[in-house]
């Protein structure tokens, strides 16, 4: 594989990120969601896209750089303990980007003296999250334009 640098958000990646999100969810999420579920999900940054834009202004955002200057994963860690977004470009994935770019937002959380971080796990995303020492603390319903999505409440200790 070839080298990877992290960066902070920069606002040129922009639409690599929207790209990323929703491709990441079309192509990975079908075993875990219906069409209905994909379609609403995915169609976020396209629907929205001033909304999208301001999401990623929040908190600390990490992009994976591939050899060739472009976006192939990115992490949010907003607020300082808590992991809101993290994609991986479907090209790349179960290739270890998702766990590198996790490492970034943790250290990040440890150096602001955080003492756990959480996180909401899609069905995709759990498993991972489970995989990174993260724990289920529930299990919830949430309803996004009519729609149902099982989500799931993890949280990890961070060492002192």
């Amino acid at each position: 594989m070839r080298p990877i640098t992290f960066i902070n958000y920069n606002d040129t990646f922009k639409k690599q990120l929207a790209e990323i999100y929703s491709q990441s969810i079309i192509q990975l999420a079908p075993r875990f969601y219906n069409s209905a579920q994909i379609e609403m999900w995915a169609n976020y940054p396209q629907q929205h896209p001033e909304a999208f834009a301001e999401l990623l202004q929040q908190g600390d955002v990490i992009i994976a750089i591939d050899a060739h200057n472009h976006a192939i994963g990115f992490g949010q860690l907003h607020p300082h303990n808590y992991v809101s977004l993290l994609y991986v470009s479907p090209q790349v994935s179960r290739q270890g980007i998702g766990r590198a770019i996790y490492q970034q937002l943790e250290q990040i959380a440890i150096k602001t003296h955080q003492t756990t971080i959480s996180v909401t796990a899609s069905k995709l995303s759990k498993p991972l999250f489970k995989q990174l020492g993260f724990e289920l603390i529930d299990t919830e319903i949430a309803v996004r334009n009519g729609i149902e999505f099982e989500r799931y409440n993890m949280v990890k200790l961070l060492p002192n």
